[in-house]
């Protein structure tokens, strides 16, 4: 009993330290970032917009505000927001494949391509948190990548099940695509002896400090000093 109440309270530590990153993550990041739509996917402009203005708040006697709960710092690994719309997930990702990152968040390749470069986007996370909804994935399915230099679009072109050393982590040169990875079958209980993969190629992007649209043509080389 004791064990299997240390086990339920160790799940539930790492179930609300996720939600909590997650949270404060985003909020900080979305603050920072400007959205698809103001940027210019639509016009090809990227566009800088003035944050409106915080309303004034009546004065209260300082002894009467509580303490404000402080978010977490800034995380310098965060890379940016994967959203899928049609599988209602979205989700913060995060360099590296640490058990903490993998806790937290979605967990970048360090030897992949960024968003929006030549070469593949590779992330990953577990089946049974942050990346539950990759079973309800269909071909042709949108993956949005939101970062700090840019917003990126790609096309799911194909799902497969392979074997663990069956997951090939390169692309031609040529090519921009971004590979999701995760166990499978999504309800094996233990750990899982496949795996799930996801492949989508780059449809368009903006990036918001370069300006410009990134495509399939001409996406960005890869710049490692940029990270």
């Amino acid at each position: 009993m004791l064990l299997g109440t240390a086990g339920l309270l160790l799940l539930a530590w790492s179930f609300l330290d996720g939600t909590y990153y997650q949270y404060a993550q985003r909020v900080q990041f979305e603050q920072q970032v400007v959205s698809p739509e103001v940027a210019g996917v639509n016009t090809g402009i990227a566009k800088t917009i003035a944050l409106p203005e915080t309303r004034p708040q009546p004065e209260v006697p300082f002894q009467l505000l509580p303490n404000p709960p402080k978010l977490l710092e800034p995380d310098p690994l965060l890379i940016g927001e994967l959203d899928v719309p049609r599988v209602r997930l979205s989700v913060m990702v995060r360099e590296g494949l640490a058990a903490t990152t993998l806790r937290r968040a979605v967990g970048h390749v360090p030897s992949t391509a960024l968003p929006g470069e030549l070469g593949n986007f590779v992330v990953l996370a577990h089946r049974d948190t942050f990346f539950r909804r990759l079973r309800e994935l269909e071909k042709g399915d949108t993956v949005r990548m939101v970062t700090a230099r840019g917003h990126f679009t790609y096309t799911v072109e194909s799902l497969v099940v392979v074997e663990p050393e069956g997951i090939s982590l390169t692309a031609p040169p040529s090519e921009a695509i971004a590979t999701l990875i995760t166990c499978f079958p999504f309800n094996y209980v233990g750990p899982a002896p496949r795996r799930f993969v996801a492949t989508a190629r780059l449809a368009e992007g903006v990036l918001t400090d370069a300006g410009g649209i990134a495509s399939p043509k001409h996406a960005q080389a890869p710049d490692r000093g940029r990270r």
